[in-house]
């Protein structure tokens, strides 16, 4: 797995900006935040000291600390479905101090629910103010569509074709290499109806609230617990 790309398509710092435009350099904890990409497009907005990426990149603790040795980097070294197939499926997510904010980006967008579950339950733990988390959906809405488009094509342009789940209507559906299932694969993404996630999460309660943002497709889910 090579490390993400910077480019000015992959800042997501105007992302943070505008979904938390209160912040003011307090404590950061960014899940699968790889080597700091958002520490860095953050120009020092986000201080180094105050900024913790846990991510299951196994370079990310080298890289990232190279780069910014005062940020704190974690390697949570848990088998995923896209991104680490040698990985352990058993992986305890590690222990984290309080943070202020959660941000987590294009993340559960290639995790199982079980995996999201467990996630979230290990967020709460840490105490944050605001926890904002990337998902896909496929509400039938206009950013739905967008995006849903989007990943389509790609799919065509890398296997030349591609099943259509576009105007798929199930409550959720993996995508794994160019087919359904929830088997491994290089291409792994997990779609989800927004009800049905936000009523599944509420059974073990974790409060979910759709956030679509001007700056980006991708809708959010804001975060609490009962």
């Amino acid at each position: 797995m090579s490390l993400h790309p910077r480019t000015d398509s992959t800042n997501r710092f105007p992302v943070f900006q505008e979904l938390i435009p209160e912040y003011a350099g307090e404590s950061l904890l960014d899940f699968g935040g790889n080597r700091g990409n958002l520490l860095h497009f953050s120009n020092g907005v986000i201080p180094e000291e105050k900024y913790t990426c846990v991510d299951i990149h196994l370079l990310i603790e080298t890289e990232g600390e190279e780069e910014f040795p005062n940020g704190n980097f974690i390697t949570y070294n848990r088998y995923n479905e896209m991104y680490n197939h040698k990985g352990n499926v058993d992986e305890p997510l590690p222990t984290v101090d309080q943070h202020d904010y959660i941000w987590a980006y294009s993340v559960f967008s290639h995790m199982k629910y079980e995996d999201i579950l467990d996630a979230l339950l290990w967020m709460k733990t840490i105490e944050a103010n605001k926890i904002y988390v990337s998902y896909l959906c496929n509400d039938g809405d206009e950013n739905s569509k967008n995006v849903m488009e989007y990943f389509y094509q790609k799919r065509v342009k890398h296997f030349n074709t591609c099943v259509d789940f576009r105007e798929n209507t199930d409550d959720y559906f993996y995508l794994t290499d160019n087919n359904y299932g929830a088997s491994s694969g290089e291409k792994f993404i997990s779609v989800f109806n927004s009800d049905y996630l936000i009523s599944k999460l509420l059974e073990n309660g974790i409060v979910a609230n759709k956030i679509t943002c001007n700056t980006v497709s991708v809708p959010f889910l804001e975060i609490s617990y009962v």
